[in-house]
């Protein structure tokens, strides 16, 4: 547990601590998603830049583009194969920690979503609504995780 979370003692409880504890989880686990998505972007950027630099150069060698040109230049070579390959499966793989980034990020939601809605569960008298004030205002300053609104 973070020692963020360990130090709000008389502010929550247990319950409420391990609550917070899964946002914070999940908003990470979500972060670093964001982050492994946004450099397979890049690289499948730069791998399709490389690639079309390569065929422009490649055709402005032969005197005659025609598609069978195309298709037997593709074809002549297992590295021009290869390349083909690469962007892909660096395509597909990108779709995949996609689909993972919405899943996680559903769930970071409900997640935050089910905190604001047991608040008054979770603080129910008045001095510990007030402590609640200060516990929000922390997520939101330490971590990042807005526990005031139900919208993102």
């Amino acid at each position: 547990m973070d020692s963020q979370i360990q130090q709000l003692n008389e502010l929550t409880d247990e319950v409420a601590k391990n609550m917070l504890q899964s946002i914070i989880d999940k908003k990470r686990k979500l972060d670093q998603i964001n982050e492994k998505e946004k450099q397979i972007r890049w690289l499948l950027l730069g791998c399709l830049a490389l690639i079309s630099l390569y065929v422009f150069f490649s055709f402005q060698q032969l005197s005659l583009i025609t598609y069978r040109a195309v298709f037997s230049f593709v074809l002549s070579s297992v590295s021009h194969l290869a390349m083909i390959l690469i962007v892909f499966s660096l395509y597909y793989y990108l779709l995949q920690i996609r689909k993972k980034s919405e899943k996680t990020e559903k769930e970071f939601h409900d997640l935050r979503c089910e905190v604001i809605q047991k608040s008054p569960n979770l603080w129910g008298d008045a001095e510990k609504w007030e402590a609640r004030q200060h516990v929000f205002s922390m997520m939101k300053k330490e971590y990042d995780v807005n526990l005031y609104y139900e919208n993102k």
